[in-house]
């Protein structure tokens, strides 16, 4: 064998070495990329499960809370009609201060189921947003005397889907009745900012807590959880002496 045929047979080895090493990295790049693309399916296949199930879950929400508003303001509330009339006849005949008592109680209760059923009403949001639900809180918690609230508006802000509205004015209200209750604050603070989908936070200056300590399904994940039936995150911060403060934010803006 001369010279030129072995450096055509060394040639033509390193060729066919070289083919398969390409083979071997195209098949390995292949494979690769076939379990990123499943994983990726298994991923966005979960991802539309979840939001199939978010989907059911709000839907069963709103049409709860639905239901919840109209039996609170036909039925309930005339049922504490009826017995504030009882009441009021027998003042007329009996003046009791017991009485007069129970029956200013009464017509706060029927006040504020009325203002529930109001709330809960989805046909009643077609016409009012979440900043007027929130301005209104706020003037009626001055006005009952339980503490001063604040709100600041920063820009403005397109009306939301009133199933959308509904739900986080439900998990705002929880947080406002949960610093009622057990902050001892004496002042609110609440923020609305960001478009077209809000952030929303609420503020208090009270005695604060270990958020840690406060995780069950009725506390901090309740409200947690009503959020992420509209696509928002809620987020508390708070240790004891410095207050609480409640955030919820779109989805789409803390994921970014």
């Amino acid at each position: 064998m001369n010279q030129q045929e072995l450096a055509t047979g060394i040639m033509i080895g390193t060729l066919v070495v070289l083919f398969f090493i390409g083979l071997s990295i195209l098949l390995l790049v292949t494979v690769h990329t076939r379990r990123i693309r499943h994983r990726a399916e298994l991923a966005e296949a979960q991802r539309l499960r979840d939001q199939e199930v978010m989907r059911a879950e709000r839907e069963a929400t709103q049409q709860t809370l639905r239901e919840v508003g109209r039996e609170l303001h036909d039925n309930v509330a005339q049922l504490l009609s009826v017995a504030q009339l009882g009441i009021g006849n027998v003042l007329h005949t009996e003046p009791d201060a017991r009485l007069v008592a129970a029956l200013d109680a009464l017509d706060r209760g029927v006040e504020e189921v009325r203002r529930l059923g109001h709330d809960l009403n989805s046909d009643r949001w077609q016409h009012r947003s979440l900043v007027d639900a929130i301005s209104a809180e706020a003037e009626r918690l001055e006005r009952v005397g339980r503490l001063h609230a604040h709100v600041t508006v920063q820009g403005t802000h397109p009306p939301l889907p009133p199933g959308t509205s509904i739900v986080l004015f439900r998990a705002f209200q929880e947080v406002v009745n949960n610093a009622l209750k057990h902050s001892g604050a004496d002042t609110l603070h609440f923020t609305v900012a960001g478009a077209p989908l809000p952030t929303i936070t609420i503020r208090d200056n009270g005695r604060g807590f270990d958020t840690a300590a406060h995780q069950s399904p009725g506390g901090l994940n309740g409200v947690k959880h009503r959020c992420a039936l509209v696509d928002y995150i809620a987020t508390c911060t708070s240790a004891p002496g410095q207050g609480c403060t409640w955030t919820f934010e779109p989805r789409t803006t803390h994921g970014t």
